[in-house]
């Protein structure tokens, strides 16, 4: 999670990292608890797709799949693993932003960054 807002890869997260770190906890775990619609404590691939949906993320099913395979248990995803995939999808989609200069979703780096900006991940 700090890896997340380590925008300086010092590994350690200031006062306001924290802050924006409780603030999307709080977001995701408000959503976890809107999506388990049976009040399992898990959430079913479908219910997966629909949180990642409401974070504004857009996803092909292939994708979705890649993610649930990644997350699962069983089939379903427990809030561990979803804050997990949380932070991850978030840590991917700003790295490739930071990069992504006309915003058309299409960006082209080095092997060397791509190495480094996930190694950090």
């Amino acid at each position: 999670m700090i890896a997340m807002l380590d925008r300086d890869y010092t590994g350690k997260m200031g006062f306001n990292e924290f802050k924006e770190l409780w603030t999307a906890l709080t977001a995701w775990k408000q959503n976890f608890i809107a999506i388990d619609q049976d009040r399992s404590g898990t959430v079913e691939h479908y219910e997966l797709n629909q949180a990642i949906a409401a974070m504004g993320y857009r996803l092909s099913p292939q994708t979705l799949s890649a993610i649930v395979k990644r997350y699962s248990r069983h089939g379903r995803i427990f809030f561990d693993d979803y804050v997990a995939c949380c932070v991850k999808l978030r840590a991917l989609t700003d790295f490739f932003r930071r990069r992504d200069h006309l915003q058309q979703g299409v960006v082209n780096f080095i092997y060397e960054d791509f190495l480094q900006g996930t190694m950090t991940i």
